[in-house]
C-alpha cells in the first residue's frame, strides 16, 4: 500500500515516506539505465518473482519496486539475511520451548537485534532521554553506573547492603514473567528504601523528582531490552501475552498518579507496552506474520525473505533520514 504526496511516497509496511529524488548518482544512472530499457528491468523482476512470506503470505518483485526496492537493493538485503539465518536446511522445525540455534532462532533473533536502535532511539526522545544515556542503559553494567550516578548525586554513601538491594533489583532470581514495567517499580521502591535507611538523607520522599524520573525511564529500557533477548518465537507471544494480562489489570485500577497536584490519566498504560511497539512496522509486521503462521513448519525462503523486507525498509527509513539531514543543512 502506498500513497503519493508530492515528492514522496509513504509505504505503510515500511513505515516512512520515501522520497523519489535520488542521493546517490550512481543509483541515479543505474535507475535511469533501466528506465531506457524496460525489457532490462522486467527480466530482473522476472528473476526475482514472487516471494513467499509467513501465514501464507506473499509479496512480488514488482510490488517491491513500486516501494522504491529496486532489484539491486533487494539482492542486497537477501544476502544479509542469509548470513544471520544461514544457508542449512530448507526446512526447519522449532519445537515448543526449544533454545537450540535453529533458522527460526536466528530469524527471531535477527529481527530483534535489527531495530533494536530504533526502538531505543524512539524511546529517548519519548521520554525527553538524552540518546547517550538511553544507549548506556541498554549495556550490561551501564544501568548500574546510572544508578550509582544517582545515589552520588543525592549524597548517599554506597554501603554493602545499598549494593545488595541494587543487585536484586536488577538479578534474575524470581523476576520469570515480570514485565519491564514492574521490574521498574521495585527499583523505584528500593531507592525509596534506601533513602529512608541512610541518616544524612531525608528521606525517600525528598529525592530529586527530574532525576528520579530520568533514571525510572532508563531502568524501564534496560528491562525492555533485556525481556526482548528471545530466542524463540514461543517466547515473543508469552511475552506478549504477558503484556496484554498487565494492562487488562491497569485497565480495572481505577488509581491514578498525582504529580503537582494533578491527575495522570493512562499512566500505567502508557507505560505497560514491550519496546516491540517501538520498532519499524517492518520487522513488527514480520514478526506478526510468524507468531499467524500456525505451524512449526518453517520454509527457510519465507524466513529469509521476512528478514530481508525488515532490511530494505531500514535501509529506506536510512536514506530519509539522510536526505531529511541534508535538506536541514541546506
Amino acid at each position: 500500500m502506498s500513497e503519493s504526496n508530492g515528492t514522496s511516497v509513504w509505504v505503510g509496511d515500511l513505515d516512512c515516506c520515501i522520497g523519489i529524488g535520488y542521493n546517490d548518482d550512481d543509483d541515479y544512472d543505474q535507475d535511469n539505465d533501466r528506465a531506457a530499457q524496460p525489457d532490462l528491468l522486467k527480466i530482473e523482476l522476472d528473476e526475482i518473482g514472487e516471494l513467499q512470506l509467513l501465514a501464507g503470505r506473499a509479496i512480488s518483485a514488482l510490488q517491491l519496486y513500486e516501494k522504491s526496492i529496486a532489484p539491486s537493493e533487494w539482492r542486497q538485503a537477501i544476502h544479509q539475511s542469509e548470513m544471520t539465518i544461514g544457508f542449512s536446511s530448507p526446512k526447519v522445525l522449532q519445537h515448543e520451548g526449544e533454545r537450540t540455534n535453529s533458522l527460526v532462532t536466528r530469524f527471531v533473533r535477527g529481527m530483534l537485534n535489527l531495530g533494536r536502535p530504533y526502538a531505543i532511539a524512539r524511546y529517548a526522545r519519548w521520554e525527553r532521554l538524552d540518546y547517550p544515556s538511553a544507549l548506556t542503559a541498554t549495556l550490561p553494567h551501564g544501568i548500574s553506573a546510572l544508578v550509582n550516578q544517582l545515589l552520588a548525586s543525592e549524597a548517599i554513601t554506597r554501603r554493602r547492603d545499598v549494593d545488595a538491594s541494587i543487585r536484586a533489583v536488577f538479578g534474575s532470581n524470581g523476576m520469570d514473567g515480570m514485565v519491564a514495567y514492574r521490574r521498574t517499580g521495585l527499583l523505584q521502591a528500593a531507592l525509596h528504601r534506601i533513602a529512608d535507611d541512610t541518616p544524612t538523607h531525608p528521606g525517600g520522599t525528598k529525592l530529586d523528582r527530574n532525576r528520579m524520573r530520568a533514571i525510572l525511564a532508563l531502568a524501564r529500557l534496560h528491562f525492555s531490552t533485556v525481556e526482548l533477548r528471545l530466542g524463540s518465537l514461543e517466547e515473543l507471544q508469552s511475552l506478549l501475552s504477558g503484556y496484554e494480562a498487565e494492562r487488562a489489570i491497569a485497565q480495572r485500577d481505577d488509581a491514578r498518579i498525582t504529580t503537582n497536584g494533578r491527575l495522570i490519566q493512562g499512566w500505567r498504560l502508557r507505560h505497560l507496552q514491550p519496546l516491540l511497539n517501538l520498532y519499524p512496522y517492518s520487522i513488527r509486521h514480520g514478526l506478526k506474520r510468524a507468531l499467524e503462521h500456525g505451524s512449526t513448519d518453517f520454509d527457510r525462503k519465507a524466513l529469509v525473505n521476512e528478514l530481508a523486507l525488515a532490511h530494505c525498509g531500514i535501509f529506506r527509513m536510512r536514506l530519509t533520514r539522510n536526505a531529511k539531514t541534508l535538506v536541514q543543512a541546506q
